[in-house]
């Protein structure tokens, strides 16, 4: 056995870095310079079985869990019970311990293949997992998949909805939700720094489109009836307008949501700009003139929007319009740029 080369990036892609192995061939050239050996068509059919053979082990262990996974609390209680007397029920039981430390190890460097790697994406899209808004998807080692969520899907849904951001509880919290769980769609949580490079690069799950809710225009499916929704588009456009006169160029747009229910505003960005985590990457990668203005929705049937119907006080104005963006920035995960002007408009409110 001769010593060739130790060069992953020669064998494996970067997103399965996180392998080790040895790879035994004996049709590979001793006598060659490493140059050529990177030309070599017998390495690159090398590289591109090692990848279907890992990716089709790892989804043999999704496989192993999931026939495993008790269909509920007595299969679960039953199955701990029989462990100790049966050895294979005892070695059965690790494999969903398997899968879900591989999982929260290995899943985020997975997700690069999906921007990386187009010729293996179908066969990632069936490993990687998500947080969920369904209780398949909510709770420690508890994830769920594309397949899983198509399977539970609604009857006639289109799309695959999706919020990303850095921090899953912030996200599970989200105002963006509200619409979406009330008309009980199922909403994956991708906390990630990464998402908002990997999911919009892969679009479609088979023939669904994923659709984020951070997103303007992703609130098609929610139902609203379109006469209604434009006869409130007429009655709240001059609150509204009063927003936006209030707020210049602090955003992009403001709109009446369709997606609200209880809380008094949330913010989204246009589709065809970059997200805020988009934006801080860029920055932080040097590039300059990046400045994404979010779209600020406001509920008209809240108790504070409707508190500007009746008035013309500039100020007052001000100080809603003002408080309904910063707060909605808050809560989507975004540092405030002046938090004291924050806290002034707030005290200001609190005072009348």
């Amino acid at each position: 056995r001769v010593f060739i080369t130790d060069d992953e990036k020669e064998l494996l892609p970067p997103y399965l870095r996180f392998v080790r192995g040895i790879i035994d061939s004996e049709d590979l050239p001793l006598n060659v310079s490493r140059e050529i050996l990177q030309q070599n068509r017998i390495l690159t059919a090398i590289k591109t079985a090692s990848v279907k053979k890992l990716l089709s082990e790892f989804k043999k262990l999704a496989e192993n869990a999931k026939k495993e996974a008790p269909s509920d609390g007595k299969a679960a209680a039953d199955k701990k019970a029989e462990a100790g007397k049966d050895d294979k029920k005892a070695a059965a039981k690790t494999a969903s311990d398997i899968w879900n430390t591989f999982v929260s190890q290995y899943n985020r460097p997975l997700k690069e293949g999906l921007y990386s790697d187009f010729a293996n994406r179908d066969e990632l899209c069936e490993i990687i997992r998500f947080k969920s808004t369904a209780p398949e998807g909510t709770g420690d080692n508890k994830w769920t998949s594309f397949a899983d969520y198509v399977q539970r899907m609604k009857s006639g849904q289109k799309s695959i909805y999706y919020i990303t951001g850095t921090d899953e509880n912030n996200l599970r919290s989200s105002p963006l939700l509200e619409a979406y769980t009330k008309k009980g769609f199922e909403v994956l949580i991708i906390a990630s720094d990464i998402a908002d490079i990997v999911i919009p690069a892969l679009g479609k799950y088979k023939d669904f489109e994923l659709k984020s809710v951070n997103r303007a225009g992703s609130d098609d499916e929610l139902g609203v009836d379109k006469a209604e929704a434009e006869k409130k588009e007429k009655e709240f456009k001059p609150i509204v307008e009063k927003i936006k006169e209030a707020l210049g160029d602090k955003v992009k747009e403001v709109k009446l949501s369709k997606r609200l229910s209880d809380s008094p505003s949330c913010i989204v960005v246009d589709e065809n700009d970059p997200s805020f985590q988009m934006e801080r990457m860029m920055k932080a990668m040097g590039q300059t003139g990046v400045d994404v203005k979010p779209i600020l929705e406001v509920n008209g049937d809240h108790p504070i929007v409707q508190k500007l119907k009746d008035t013309d006080d500039k100020e007052r104005i001000a100080d809603i319009s003002f408080v309904l963006l910063d707060q909605a920035l808050l809560v989507g995960g975004e540092e405030l740029k002046d938090p004291a002007d924050f806290v002034k408009r707030m005290n200001n409110l609190l005072s009348k």
